[in-house]
């Protein structure tokens, strides 16, 4: 009898979109191509190659700035990114990545590299929360982005990036 009671909510919970089976075993190797897929949006970014990042997200991908409402597409992430940060670097340190078969949430900080003038920087201080999912190809694309400051809102920016916060 409980087989059969186990069997019919099995089935029950698939119908609504619930799989009745074992998370897929994450690839050893997913954190690595994780790793290496924020190292190439960094590398992107810093060269300030709008189009080339957009594309590393997914065709409906988001990405949630602060103080802005969400920006949606890979054309609209092109054209927000030209228009609020070009002349920016970037430097990310991934804190936690969480495998979920075909998805992952990575999370961690950030210092943004802001020109003042010719000659000085400023540095905004922050944490970010990233959601990519493989593709069929198995590259991972961000289709969810969303980042903010660890600074009050009117603050001055930092001088420096703290030490932790240099790479992966």
């Amino acid at each position: 009898m409980k087989k059969g009671i186990k069997l019919i909510f099995c089935v029950a919970l698939t119908n609504i979109g619930i799989a009745c089976s074992a998370a897929p075993t994450p690839h050893s190797d997913d954190k690595a191509a994780l790793r290496l897929a924020t190292a190439n949006w960094v590398e992107t970014y810093n060269r300030n190659d709008w189009a080339a990042l957009a594309n590393q997200f997914a065709e409906d991908g988001v990405m949630m700035p602060p103080n802005s409402p969400a920006i949606v597409g890979r054309d609209a992430i092109a054209e927000w990114e030209a228009a609020n940060e070009t002349g920016f670097r970037i430097a990310l340190k991934t804190d936690d990545i969480t495998l979920l078969g075909d998805a992952a949430i990575i999370r961690g900080r950030s210092c943004v590299f802001i020109p003042l003038n010719a000659e000085e920087t400023g540095v905004d201080i922050g944490k970010y929360v990233e959601v990519r999912e493989r593709t069929t190809k198995g590259e991972w694309h961000i289709s969810q982005d969303i980042f903010n400051s660890d600074l009050a809102a009117g603050a001055p920016l930092a001088s420096e990036c703290p030490a932790d916060i240099t790479g992966l």
